[in-house]
């Protein structure tokens, strides 16, 4: 530990002025903030600099003893309520306000073991251990290397087109769809809370419980300017999915025109959007609408789903676009037949049998388009017969506006999005009914509709439902493995590894003994605390 920066957590031999980062070692960090040096979990986590705070709590840098590497530990100390002086670590809990802490750590430590448990979301950081000291409650990341989104826009003059947009903002759908199918909202994306990986991928950083996303409650709200939806500023207004594809969309404004939409409080509710000609004229006309409807003032005439917003913003046909257009024809038939019955000489019982033929052919016509753009009720109603003649597949090849549709089952979700483009000949939009499934592992397409070999035409959109894999996880081999080697196992397995120091005759010391409380073999819940035993090698006094 003596040769750990307190500010990078590398290695520097201890020198005062840190070579990596600057970071002087004679620093001290003032209450209420953990002091440097910290040591949580009988040692295996060291606390480092802040990096940051909120009304919820800090945010250090760390070091896990156990995985050997750099991580970012939370910690849980609402603002207003609980207090540590200087040099302490325990901290106290103002008089009168126990129940209130009690209410908020609780809903602090289910909301991030739900967010543990989707270990499979490339778009957010794994989350390693949730574990309660001092009084308060912790978290713990990974770290990784990045840069802020908004340093990324302006190295690019201060906005990028929509072509290097999708790849970065797609798979950011695709994990916001999957949160919200657990009943998880973040309430605050905005360009200050994304930053872009070495990879080159967007992540989405700063959670915190919905107590500090909305004005009313016991804190001094956090909003995000431009990016918070209209509901978070009112006492009772209803946060969910809608309100987060208002900041989603306000981010993606900002990417595409290098600004923030005014203030959504602030906004006419006509919600009229002013993009530069400019960039107007760039942009396709599909996602100019996406921005418009996604950044609506009137919550009902927002986007409601992130998978909505998929396909939008892939130029797909919607169900609404339908009814626009099955609208559109009945309102052109009535204004002719207002027009025919001006004439004289017909009589009436002509009229009534010409205003039935006219319904007749409205509701025709809107079910060939409804049909046409959606194969998979064809495919819904004559579930039995899903089979395809080698003249129907020849006529698929011959026509250049149909496709036979492909047999996603079996690949991976997040593969065959990340392949999506603006040329696909079908859009993918994942069911929020994803399942448990033991044949397929987690991330596995394991149905879809309409089902493969059907005929359709091009731009048919794909609902697909994504295994979570098996309920109860099987625990690896770890015995004698090295440290960071087991957790990275149990990690990919779902599990949130923690772990205890016990002194063994005959496992090496830093080595893995084995399971505290399982066997390897067994079967535990996903996203279960797994708690394993590390060697301290054997007593020197014995």
């Amino acid at each position: 530990m003596a040769q750990l920066c307190f500010g990078c957590m590398q290695k520097n031999n201890g020198e005062q002025i840190c070579p990596f980062c600057g970071f002087d070692r004679s620093s001290e960090q003032n209450a209420p903030f953990l002091p440097l040096g910290t040591s949580l979990q009988d040692g295996n986590y060291i606390v480092g600099k802040k990096l940051s705070n909120n009304a919820e709590g800090a945010k250090y840098i760390g070091y896990s003893n156990t995985m050997n590497s750099t991580v970012i530990i939370s910690e849980f100390m609402p603002a207003g309520i609980c207090g540590r002086a200087k040099g302490k670590t325990k901290v106290v809990i103002r008089g009168g306000y126990e129940e209130q802490y009690k209410k908020l750590n609780e809903e602090f430590l289910n909301y991030y073991r739900n967010i543990a448990r989707l270990r499979e979301l490339t778009a957010i950081a794994p989350i390693f251990d949730i574990f309660s000291e001092n009084g308060v409650s912790y978290t713990v990341q990974e770290h990784y290397e990045s840069i802020p989104f908004t340093e990324y826009i302006n190295r690019r003059s201060g906005s990028i087109d929509w072509n290097t947009a999708r790849p970065l903002f797609m798979p950011l759908i695709a994990t916001l769809s999957s949160l919200h199918s657990a009943e998880i909202g973040h309430y605050a994306i905005s360009p200050e809370n994304l930053v872009v990986t070495s990879s080159g991928k967007l992540r989405l950083t700063d959670f915190a419980i919905k107590e500090i996303r909305q004005t009313g409650g016991f804190f001094e709200p956090e909003l995000m300017d431009g990016c918070a939806a209209p509901e978070q500023y009112k006492n009772v207004g209803v946060l969910d999915e809608a309100t987060d594809i208002y900041g989603f969309t306000a981010t993606l404004f900002y990417a595409l025109t290098g600004r923030l939409p005014e203030n959504s409080n602030e906004r006419k509710p006509d919600g009229k959007l002013s993009i530069p000609t400019a960039v107007f004229k760039r942009l396709p006309p599909h996602v100019v609408t996406a921005l418009a409807n996604g950044l609506q003032v009137q919550k009902l005439n927002r986007i409601e789903t992130f998978e909505e917003m998929r396909t939008q913003l892939s130029s797909a046909p919607t169900v609404k676009a339908i009814q626009n257009e099955a609208n559109r024809s009945a309102a052109q038939s009535e204004a002719a037949q207002n027009y025919s019955k001006k004439k004289e000489g017909v009589p009436g019982f002509v009229w009534g049998i010409l205003t039935v033929l006219a319904c007749l052919l409205i509701l025709l016509g809107a079910g060939i388009y409804w049909i046409t753009n959606n194969p998979d009720a064809i495919n819904n109603i004559f579930s039995n017969n899903t089979e395809v003649s080698e003249e129907e597949s020849q006529a698929s090849n011959d026509d250049p506006n149909k496709l036979n549709i492909p047999n996603l089952v079996g690949e991976r979700y997040e593969d065959i999005i990340s392949k999506q483009n603006e040329d696909s000949p079908y859009t993918i939009i994942k069911s929020k009914e994803d399942e448990f499934n033991d044949k397929y592992e987690e991330g596995i397409i394991v149905s879809q509709s309409p089902k493969n070999g059907i005929t359709a035409d091009k731009g048919v959109t794909i609902v697909v439902t994504v295994s979570k894999g098996q309920r109860n996880k099987e625990l690896p081999v770890i015995s004698g493995q090295s440290v960071e080697t087991a957790v990275r196992a149990l990690s990919s397995q779902g599990f949130i590894a923690s772990g205890i120091y016990v002194e063994s005759d005959s496992v090496e010391e830093g080595k893995v003994i084995g399971y505290e409380n399982y066997n390897a073999g067994d079967l535990a819940p996903y996203g279960s605390k797994i708690i394993i035993n590390i060697s301290t090698g054997s007593d020197p006094n014995a």
